[in-house]
């Protein structure tokens, strides 16, 4: 039993015993401060009595002490009692001896705490205690060089900080917390910096570690930074290769963008089909295939302004890109018209192709000079187009912009519309609908693209009336730079347009065949981007294995060597590559804000002009067509929708992306 006025330890705290009351113990720290505990959870150090807790004695030689009571060859902690400890090292087993015996053995150089009192420690224990204390402080040491290092760098006190070895650890924890990759920076606070994304982000600038221009963000939204790491195949898949129609003597033009890298569908027409030629990269691998999950893992290429993250390996452009080479591979759709501009008829086959690649530029200036085909599908284009329009298809016209970026230097291109890209995309969308009806009709397991209708008064609800434009909500025919469609001429202001856009409801994808209210179509699949978006690539799994099993056994669908994907496989797959490619798109967002945040930072004072597409109570949100920015301003004095301004870059600051400008001048409207 612990007795009254006795020195005890609770929770490496010193007490003295004051009291016994209802079967516990009243103790005392050295400030008077009193708690009531439990005997079983106090350490008696010495039996007292004591009126108050002494001081220590002068530090005693425990070192000669552990070395009287241990040998060499002990393997184990040896038990010592308080007064034994007390008498060898003090001469005395006093409170104030006993109190400074349990001071050293806190400390755990020579001995330690155990459940009875103080255990005298190996001398291979003490060695490795050593070393523990010694790497320990020079951990602190190389902490504090880091910290005053990493100060004078972001001061501008010395130059930028280096990346050695002993500063590793620091700017990992730096980075990975800037970068998104964990929650916490423990040691922001000791470099004087606030525990936030900006202020690291800044700070890790400001000491040179970063470039100004670095750009985080795609690491921020966790997308994919590398390209895949795997072999594209070198052949088709075996045994499984389907028989490939041969259409070399088709003339067949993949139309893009003059920059395109990944070209992934060409058009053609025979006088009674139109034919819309497809990259086939699913005929080198399956749905269970490494390529495969890895793709899934994506979702999407990722198009960012300074340089493009495939999807799939880098050769599968190669080796099922349209054009690249004297003869392609591609899965065709052959689709017949009536000329009231519905789909009669869909066939689709593997096939053999000879394309020949032109830029929307050279295309444009072959229709004007009256190219035959060219001035067929513009024909078929634009009577699908109407058709669109009567079954309630909204066009949105809205300027367009495509960022690039080579060594931080930005540039602005605007997408001027062109008539051959609206043929082009024209026919993209009657591929997703035959597509959507092929499959429809065989009860086939499938990926569609659904969307409710728009909620528009009358004025903004039907299509822009110039044959030129084309829905910009629907088949995204994108360039190698990932950048939206191209607008067309519409008969709608820009305010309108803008409302338009407002009003559409989300697109949803699905094993379930709904109407694209907004394409005006009443079936609607991706399938025509498969080397760049996965869920394309799985309507080509789908299609692959329908046709393998027709031309084995004759009996769609029935054949178990070449086994159709599940609804709900399908359904798992989609919502997968929607979570994965919602990081792409949300990286492509804000690299977009990044690089035009850069460009403003490096051109203090930029003018540029904008139109009004919104008045709100306290401002106006305007779109700036020459850097392809929206953004809202100030609203005063008070501006009306589709009135020009001028604005004055005034803020630029990159860390939190944000940016500011000042009206200088209001363009009178006409």
């Amino acid at each position: 039993m612990i007795p009254l006025y006795s020195l005890v330890l609770y929770k490496r705290s010193v007490y003295r015993v004051v009291l016994f009351s209802d079967g516990k113990l009243i103790v005392e720290n050295e400030t008077g401060e009193q708690k009531k505990l439990r005997e079983k959870d106090l350490h008696l150090v010495h039996p007292g009595p004591i009126n108050k807790i002494p001081q220590i004695l002068d530090s005693g030689d425990f070192e000669t002490a552990h070395a009287m009571l241990m040998s060499e060859d002990q393997d184990s902690p040896l038990p010592v009692s308080w007064k034994e400890l007390s008498d060898l090292v003090f001469g005395e087993y006093s409170v104030q001896a006993a109190l400074s015996c349990l001071k050293e053995v806190l400390e755990e150089r020579f001995f330690i705490l155990g459940e009875t009192g103080p255990l005298a420690l190996t001398f291979a224990e003490i060695e490795k205690a050593r070393k523990k204390e010694a790497e320990r402080q020079n951990s602190e040491n190389r902490r504090s060089a880091f910290i005053s290092a990493f100060k004078a760098a972001k001061s501008n006190q010395s130059g930028p900080l280096e990346r050695s070895q002993n500063n590793a650890s620091y700017i990992a924890e730096l980075e990975a917390y800037a970068l998104g990759r964990q929650e916490r920076c423990l040691i922001a606070p000791s470099l004087g910096i606030a525990e936030t994304l900006e202020s690291v982000h800044k700070a890790l600038i400001d000491c040179g570690l970063w470039e100004p221009s670095f750009n985080p963000w795609p690491l921020r939204a966790k997308a994919l930074l590398y390209p895949p790491r795997l072999d594209f195949p070198t052949q088709e898949m075996e045994p499984a290769a389907l028989q490939r129609k041969d259409l070399r003597s088709l003339r067949s033009l993949a139309i893009d963008n003059a920059w395109s890298t990944d070209p992934d569908d060409a058009i053609g027409f025979d006088g009674s089909y139109v034919w819309i030629h497809v990259a086939d990269p699913a005929a080198f691998f399956g749905p269970d295939s490494e390529i495969d999950k890895e793709a899934l893992a994506r979702g999407a290429t990722l198009y960012l302004p300074e340089r493009t993250i495939p999807m799939l390996p880098h050769q599968a452009v190669e080796r099922a890109g349209l054009g690249l080479a004297e003869e392609s591979i591609a899965l065709s759709f052959r689709v017949r018209v009536s000329d009231e501009g519905f789909i009669q008829e869909t066939t689709v086959f593997p096939s053999l192709v000879k394309v020949e690649r032109l830029s929307y530029e050279s295309a444009d200036d072959l229709l004007a000079a009256g190219d035959e085909l060219l001035v067929s599908l513009d024909r078929i284009a634009r009577l699908r187009h109407r058709r669109r329009c009567a079954n309630g298809a909204v066009d949105i016209d809205l300027p367009e912009t495509s960022i690039r970026v080579n060594d931080a230097q930005v540039r602005f291109l605007e997408i001027n519309p062109t008539r051959s890209s609206s043929i082009v995309r024209e026919l993209m969308l009657l591929a997703g609908e035959a597509a959507g009806r092929w499959a429809k009709e065989r009860n086939l397991p499938f990926v569609y693209s659904s969307q409710e209708a728009p909620q528009l008064p009358a004025s903004l609800s039907l299509c822009n009336s110039d044959d030129n434009v084309e829905d910009s909500t629907g088949e995204d025919h994108r360039s190698g730079a990932g950048e939206g469609t191209n607008r067309g001429h519409a008969a709608l202001s820009f305010a309108e347009q803008y409302r338009r856009r407002k009003g559409m409801k989300a697109s949803i994808t699905g094993t379930e065949a709904l109407a694209h209210q907004g394409l005006g179509l009443p079936f609607y699949s991706q399938v025509t981007s498969p080397l760049r978006r996965y869920q394309d690539l799985l309507t080509h799994y789908q299609i692959r294995a329908w046709l393998a099993a027709e031309q084995d056994s004759g009996e769609s669908g029935k054949n178990q060597s070449y086994p159709l994907l599940s609804a709900d496989e399908i359904s798992r797959r989609c919502i997968l590559a929607s979570q994965a490619s919602a990081a792409t798109r949300q990286a492509e967002r804000d690299s977009r804000l990044h690089w035009t945040i850069w460009h403003l930072a490096n051109h203090p004072g930029l003018q540029v002009k904008a139109i009004v597409l919104e008045s709100r109570e306290r401002d106006v949100w305007v779109t700036i067509p020459e850097l392809g920015l929206e953004c809202s301003i100030g609203n005063r004095p008070a501006l009306e929708p589709d009135q020009w301004i001028e604005l004055t870059s005034q803020r630029a600051y990159l860390p939190a992306l944000e940016f500011s400008f000042e009206r200088s001048k209001t363009i009178p409207m006409n």
